[in-house]
């Protein structure tokens, strides 16, 4: 494969083009893409359970499928608005607390650090406005998304083929169309399964951590390492900072908040050192560097949604770049090892 300046150029302005449009479009945009994502999830679930349970049918499945994946995305939604709604109730108590806290920390060091000086050059009011604005985003969010994934199940029920494989006119390009699309799905599946099952296992050994912490809230706070888990480099950091900081807030005791921080962190690093290697070495193989950059520009584009979408939306990406010569480069870039095509199953032969 030779690049061209032509090449490059086209694709950089496609890429930019593409960028633009997402943000101008990301209220319809982000729930469709989060039903994609489910969808494809709960494709993926479908395929190993079918593979261990060969006998059972495979509507059933789907339906079973459908409705685990959508009960949990539901308990997850209902979890964090709860969580969220607690904090704001809490907030009138949070800075006597957080003084006390900076108080005993730095007791000892000469200077006093005024906290009533800090909260007073934050707008409440306009905080509490923007809160209330983004739940509501979030409900709107919600429901389309469910909407978006009920007419996608719906419609795979209905067609084995996507309508895109239907315009060509040519069998052979049709084919050709069907191994493409079914590169990137596998691609994505592959690590939608897996990374979901690694941020399962450390919620739940977080909120046992949490719980013998006795931190408020801990379904809340389990919820959201799960989420911050998507995110690369710096959701793990977060993940073990903001559980530990409440809980120093609501201890009499530094040592419980260190342990907090300590533990979880741990979580994250046997996993994401010894677990995520073996279990996402054909899935995800996206350079570190680019994975950051990448959560700034999703961040910038679609904000937290963005940022915890971040890796599966570069996987995404790279997937389909690999599948054209025009800007396979971008992929390369993308990858780790330089081998996108690497992570991908081998191609099955057109019906």
């Amino acid at each position: 494969m030779t690049t061209t300046p032509g090449s490059v150029a086209q694709t950089t302005t496609g890429v930019a083009a593409g960028l633009a449009i997402l943000y101008f479009l990301r209220p319809v945009l982000i729930p469709f893409f989060l039903a994609i994502l489910l969808r494809i999830l709960i494709s993926g679930i479908v395929s190993v359970v079918v593979r261990l349970l060969p006998r059972a049918p495979k509507w059933l499945v789907l339906v079973a499928s459908a409705a685990i994946v959508g009960f949990s995305a539901y308990s997850i939604f209902i979890i964090t608005l709860q969580g969220i709604s607690d904090l704001i109730k809490a907030s009138p108590d949070l800075p006597g607390q957080l003084d006390r806290l900076i108080r005993s920390a730095t007791m000892g060091f000469g200077r006093k650090f005024d906290l009533a000086t800090v909260l007073g050059l934050i707008d409440l009011p306009q905080l509490e406005h923007s809160l209330a604005s983004w739940l509501g985003n979030a409900v709107s969010m919600a429901f389309l998304t469910l909407l978006f994934l009920v007419f996608m199940l719906f419609g795979a029920t209905r067609s084995r083929d996507p309508k895109i494989l239907r315009i060509t006119t040519s069998e052979a390009r049709a084919n050709s169309q069907r191994i493409v699309l079914n590169k990137i799905v596998h691609g994505v599946q592959a690590y939608l399964i897996s990374q979901t099952a690694i941020n399962l296992a450390i919620a739940v050994i977080s909120a046992v951590v949490f719980r013998v912490a006795e931190l408020p809230n801990t379904a809340f706070w389990a919820v959201t390492v799960f989420l911050l888990a998507f995110m690369p480099v710096i959701g793990p950091f977060v993940a073990s900072v903001v559980p530990a900081l409440f809980a120093a807030i609501h201890s009499d005791s530094i040592t419980m908040p260190l342990v907090v921080f300590a533990v979880t962190l741990s979580i994250f690093q046997i996993a994401h050192n010894l677990v995520q290697p073996k279990l996402q070495a054909k899935s995800t193989n996206t350079d570190p560097l680019f994975g950051l950059f990448a959560l700034g520009i999703w961040t910038l584009v679609w904000g937290m949604p963005g940022a915890i979408l971040s890796t599966p939306l570069t996987v995404l990406v790279m997937v389909i770049a690999a599948q054209f010569e025009s800007s396979r480069w971008l992929a390369i870039l993308i990858s780790h090892d330089g081998a996108p095509d690497a992570m991908l199953p081998p191609p099955s032969e057109g019906k």
